[in-house]
């Protein structure tokens, strides 16, 4: 009897897949897209071309042909395949999230057709190939996921050689060129997950975004990532439509001004009015997270950095005392969190690359990040090589207690002088940029605090 309750909606649901032509996304071969399946995003642009401009300047749309993307794929992903078996394919988890649309049509390795570019331009090469990175139409034709929170590219998609109707979060869509659909997928966090969530090939997450998102307030609150991340504005979704309270900006942004300013707060604790030089000082600097509904920093973690300088300046704002974070003897892995310019760092695995500088910084601040290990136990910033990770990075809302203790040298003129704590961000340590012969990533401000302090 159980056996024909289990086999009669089976039979019913093939049956009605073969009168409907409906076909089983889960399958594999139904997820084999050729590049053509998907718009062009310049013709996305006729009508939308707001999003069109912001989106061509976002991470989104330089994902394959960004300059870092680029050299470490052909320079370092590709060469180390042969080290272990387990990252033999590791090209196509590349691929998966960095040009949806290579992945879907098989082409795991793809020709660069136009140099490296950190703008999306609609030229004839970048048009039905890899370089257009994370783009209108896959976005817009995607069904689900295969799994609950997604992770890993494990995105369906209902694309297919004609004109697909696209989905999004609009209520009562309408257009010339395509049908429309309402989806709750776009309002929703699954969506970030699938890209945002990444697991290597030795069960490290070495992307956890989603995953930090989800153990966070903010997802207790109910505020997905679309609110801090596709910033909620008034005005046509195309130019042809009729102006919405409700519209969503599409540059994505992240790591960038405008965002990590002010994600995080200084706060200068116990620090004496007055001085006399050679005196031993000691107070404390509380390091808060306030706007990030994540870790801090997070995406890539193995090459984002977050540091806290502290000096003493006199008064014409010059520099005169750099003071290093005292060195904790109870963590073992505190050399991992503490500026270094030993040559400790690989940018591959250890035994494919020679190492270079770690941080390229003044060395004593505190640094806020994540260490990869490889199987050699040395730091990598080969994340698909990493077998362990080790990380003392902000989490979201958390209050973070720095104790400082240093001695005022007897030569130090007296007068006025101000302590300055200053909390820097920064997308890619300048010596990883200098390896990879591609531009530096500027330094941001994230916050600071000052005190007056008179020396006597």
């Amino acid at each position: 009897m159980k056996k024909h309750q289990i086999i009669i909606p089976i039979l019913t649901l093939v049956l009605l897949l073969a009168l409907t032509g409906m076909k089983d996304l889960s399958d594999p071969e139904n997820q084999k897209k050729k590049y053509h399946y998907f718009e062009d995003p310049a013709v996305c642009s006729g009508c939308h071309w707001e999003k069109f401009e912001t989106w061509s300047s976002s991470q989104h749309a330089k994902g394959f042909t960004g300059d870092f993307f680029q050299a470490q794929f052909y320079k370092d992903v590709l060469p180390s395949r042969g080290l272990d078996e387990k990252v033999a394919h590791v090209e196509e988890d590349c691929i998966g999230c960095h040009s949806p649309s290579a992945f879907l049509a098989s082409d795991m390795i793809p020709d660069i057709k136009i140099p490296a570019d950190n703008r999306w331009k609609p030229s004839k090469e970048a048009r039905t190939l890899a370089d257009r990175g994370i783009f209108c139409d896959f976005c817009h034709t995607l069904d689900r996921f295969e799994n609950d929170p997604p992770f890993n590219h494990d995105y369906i998609s209902h694309a297919t050689e004609g004109i697909d109707p696209k989905r999004g979060d609009l209520e009562h869509p309408w257009s010339p060129h395509h049908e429309t659909q309402m989806s709750e997928l776009y309002e929703d966090v699954p969506i970030c997950a699938t890209c945002h969530n990444e697991q290597n090939p030795y069960g490290v997450w070495v992307k956890a975004t989603h995953i930090e998102y989800s153990e966070s307030v903010f997802a207790d609150r109910g505020i997905p990532c679309q609110v801090c991340h596709m910033q909620p504005m008034g005005g046509k979704p195309a130019k042809m439509g009729f102006v919405r309270p409700h519209n969503t900006d599409h540059w994505f942004g992240g790591g960038f001004e405008g965002f990590v300013e002010g994600a995080a707060g200084v706060y200068i604790q116990e620090f004496p009015e007055e001085l006399v030089p050679g005196q031993e000082v000691e107070f404390k600097i509380m390091v808060k997270t306030l706007a990030t509904g994540h870790k801090f920093p997070t995406g890539s973690v193995e090459e984002r950095d977050v540091w806290l300088h502290v000096s003493l300046h006199n008064e014409a704002g010059e520099e005169v005392l750099h003071i290093p974070v005292p060195p904790n003897p109870n963590d073992p892995n505190d050399r991992y969190f503490i500026t270094s310019n030993a040559r400790v760092a690989y940018p591959s695995h250890s035994t494919l690359s020679e190492a270079i500088e770690r941080d390229g910084l003044i060395e004593g601040d505190r640094l806020y990040h994540s260490a990869f290990l490889d199987s050699e136990g040395e730091f990598t910033y080969a994340q698909w090589l990493c077998v362990e990770e080790i990380e003392n990075r902000l989490d979201p809302l958390e209050e973070r207690m720095e104790n400082y203790r240093f001695t005022l040298p007897e030569s130090m003129e007296k007068g006025k002088y101000y302590l300055n704590a200053q909390l820097n961000y920064r997308r890619m340590p300048d010596p990883l940029a200098d390896y990879f012969e591609i531009d530096r990533r500027p330094v941001i401000l994230v916050a600071k605090d000052e005190r007056k302090v008179v020396l006597n």
